[in-house]
Parts: structure tokens; C-alpha cells; sequence
């Protein structure tokens, strides 16, 4: 699965040679990619963009599959990479000289190719044995600098993505029972006397008002927040607010719709983890956008906001290449230009 991240809201880690860009490579997606390419694109000497991707089946057409990873990045502007091939070497070598290729002809350098696979490294662009042998170097991540300043300022590495995947999960056992019981609530709530759109947005406000006071909602409270933005009205203001509050909000609002999409009944969490997924895309996280995208599709397949999230990922679209919906408001974060035409559901 394709994964691709604008790294310009990320901390900047500074990656000079092999070892601290295997260092800091799996804080920037958020797991220890395994099985996977990477590419790091930059544009100058500043990281812009980068992608993951599952290794291809041994059947696939490798070529092809080059040019659109190369496709991608030329969209990006980009015009330098670092490729890593996580895996045996028979299966990620001719993967790297493919993806090598695929860049060049697009006017793409390429800086660095890395091999790594439990453990070791080598670079397929140096050919001195004596420092990179064909075994590999031996390298640990876990006693970088690299390592050790990305957790300072806050950043995580989960041992690989079925972790992050966990993250993001629906409540299960008790939980999911706690979870039903306060649905049954809502329903109850919601057929007793419809909420307005005013009362509506000011229960959500409240809802990210407890958020960041650092308070846990009660299951109720939880449920009501998942029912109300099934509500297009009440969905769209949430999905406003975050592109109103600014860079400085996108913490404080994938915070909140990550609780609720972890704590909800699974069937109703469709607009909860879009807004996880457009929260953690506009905060340089196209990895944990893209978990919450699967979680909202599961939920309803053929929900609308989801699949024009799809296709912002899928695209591999940087939150620069799309304006915001709404101006943020110049006492959260700096004036951005205003989105010529409305968004569709």
C-alpha cells in the first residue's frame, strides 16, 4: 500500500549520512518500515515529500511501477532522493536500480540508495567493499542521535504498522459493549428531540474544549460527537474548524476524533475517522490518514468525504498542493489563501 507525506509540518530532523537516515526514516512515517520501498524527496537540501510502499509482487511489471513513483515525486517538485529498499536483497535490489531509473529519466536525482534488512545496510551506489561488503554494515537505530532527538521534540516510531494500525482500532470485547450501550443513548438523545445545528456545533466545541483541557469524554459523550457529524451541517463545521484553527489546532482536533473513532460503535465511525484522516494528512501524516481512511471505508464503502480523501492520498497530494477550505483564523496560525471554489461532500 502507497503512502506518500508532505514532510514540510513535520520537525525537521537533520539526516547527513546512512546511519541517521535509517535513524530517523521510521520516525517520519511513524513505524520501522519493513518489506517496503521508501523514497525521501527533497528540493534543495531540505526534505519535502516522502513515500512508503509494500515490496511488489514478484510478478509485477517493476518499470511501471517506477515511473509512478517517479511520476509522483516530479509532481512534488522535488529534485533530489534517497531510496531505501527494506527487505532480502533479492527482492529489493532490483526494485531500487528500477526506481533509480524511473527517477532519472524524469530529471530526478538520486542521492542515495539503501539496502537494509535485519540489521544491515549497504549502499548500492558505493563500490568499496571495505565500506559497504556485500553483507552489509551492521547498524542499530535505537542508539542514534538521530533517534534520540526525534523523541525529544515528541515524535514516535511504533515497531512497525500493524501497531500504528492498532492505534487507530475499533473498540472490541467490554469496550465495544460500553461503546453500544452509549450508541443506544445517542439514538435515544437524538429521536427525542432533534438537536440544532447551533446546539450541535456548541456540544462539539465543548467536546474539543475538554480535549484540550486534557479531559476524557464519557462514553456518551463520545457517542453524541460520533452521531452528530453524520449530520453533513454539523460534519462540515468540524471539517471547517480544522483548516480555521490552523497548523497549531491539527494536534488538538486528531486528538479528539481519534477518541472518538477508537471509542465509537464501528458502523457509525465513518465521518469520525474521515476527519482523523484530513486532521493527520494537513499535519504531514499521510501514514496515519491513510489508516483512518480504511477505517471510515469500512465503515460505509461508499462514503463520499472518504473517497475524495482517498483520492487527495492516493494522488499523493501535499497539503501545500490544496488550500485550505476555509482562511484559519489569524489568531490560531498565518493567513493562508482562500479556496476559490466549495468543497464536494
Amino acid at each position: 500500500m502507497t503512502t506518500a507525506t508532505s514532510t514540510t509540518a513535520l520537525p525537521r530532523l537533520r539526516l547527513r549520512t546512512p546511519d541517521d537516515i535509517l535513524a530517523g526514516t521510521p520516525y517520519l512515517f511513524g513505524f520501522h518500515p519493513s518489506d517496503s520501498l521508501v523514497a525521501l524527496g527533497m528540493r534543495g537540501c531540505q526534505l519535502r515529500f516522502h513515500m512508503r510502499d509494500d515490496l511488489p509482487d514478484p510478478a509485477e511489471d517493476l518499470d511501471v511501477l517506477a515511473d509512478s513513483y517517479a511520476a509522483m515525486f516530479q509532481r512534488q517538485h522535488v529534485d533530489q532522493v534517497v531510496l531505501i529498499g527494506y527487505g532480502p536483497p533479492g527482492r529489493v535490489e532490483p526494485l531500487l536500480h528500477a526506481t533509480t531509473a524511473g527517477m532519472r529519466r524524469r530529471g530526478i536525482v538520486v542521492r542515495e540508495m539503501l539496502w537494509a534488512h535485519d540489521g544491515r545496510y549497504r549502499s548500492l551506489v558505493c563500490d568499496s567493499a571495505a565500506c559497504c561488503p556485500a553483507e552489509g554494515m551492521p547498524y542499530d537505530v535505537t542508539v542514534s542521535a538521530v533517534a534520540a532527538t526525534a523523541t525529544l521534540i515528541g515524535m514516535v516510531a511504533l515497531p512497525d504498522r500493524a501497531a500504528l494500525v492498532d492505534s487507530l482500532a475499533a473498540p472490541t470485547g467490554a469496550a465495544l459493549e460500553v461503546a453500544e450501550r452509549a450508541a443506544r443513548h445517542a439514538q435515544t438523545r437524538l429521536a427525542g428531540s432533534a438537536a440544532s445545528p447551533a446546539a450541535g456545533v456548541a456540544a462539539l466545541d465543548g467536546a474539543l474544549r475538554r480535549t484540550r483541557d486534557g479531559d476524557r469524554l464519557s462514553d456518551e459523550e463520545v457517542a453524541w460527537a460520533a452521531f452528530l457529524v453524520h449530520n453533513l451541517r454539523l460534519r462540515d463545521a468540524a471539517w471547517m474548524r480544522i483548516d480555521r484553527d490552523g497548523e497549531p489546532g491539527l494536534e488538538l482536533h486528531e486528538r479528539l476524533w481519534s477518541d472518538v473513532l477508537r471509542r465509537c460503535v464501528p458502523a457509525f465511525a465513518a465521518p469520525a475517522a474521515m476527519l482523523v484522516a484530513y486532521a493527520a494528512w494537513r499535519s504531514g501524516n499521510g501514514v496515519r490518514a491513510r489508516i483512518a481512511l480504511d477505517r471510515a471505508l469500512d465503515a460505509d464503502p461508499g462514503y463520499r468525504a472518504a473517497k475524495l480523501m482517498g483520492e487527495i492520498l492516493d494522488r499523493g497530494l501535499s497539503p501545500q498542493a490544496l488550500p485550505p477550505i476555509v482562511r484559519p483564523d489569524p489568531s490560531a496560525a498565518p493567513a493562508r489563501r482562500r479556496v476559490a471554489r466549495r468543497r464536494r461532500r
